[in-house]
């Protein structure tokens, strides 16, 4: 294993919530950001996802979404997916998400 990948794989990250706006921070920086506005007083919608290409297959989006969601839950907010990789995942794992999706917009 080079010693960049040993590194990479030793990186502690932390998460760092900002209104709107959920990233997670590696030494480097910030190294993945998922991103969401009101659509109304009850609604979020998702509208980007990043994940540093050095960090992804590691399952960094889906944590980032983790967030979001356990977030809305916590708040009554329902969400729109319109993020390719937040509208996938909607998708793909329905039943996970039915009570926060709001199909209104998607």
């Amino acid at each position: 294993m080079n010693e960049e990948k040993r590194q990479e794989e030793q990186t502690e990250i932390s998460t760092r919530k900002q209104d709107g706006r959920v990233e997670l921070v590696g030494a480097g920086g910030v190294i993945g950001e998922m991103t969401f506005r009101p659509a109304d007083g009850d609604t979020w919608v998702i509208d980007h996802t990043y994940v540093d290409p050095k960090y992804r297959g590691k399952q960094l989006a889906k944590q980032l979404l983790n967030l979001v969601t356990d977030e809305a839950r916590a708040q009554g907010k329902k969400i729109i997916p319109l993020c390719s990789y937040a509208l996938a995942e909607f998708k793909r794992h329905a039943k996970e998400y039915e009570d926060l999706w709001d199909k209104s917009g998607v």
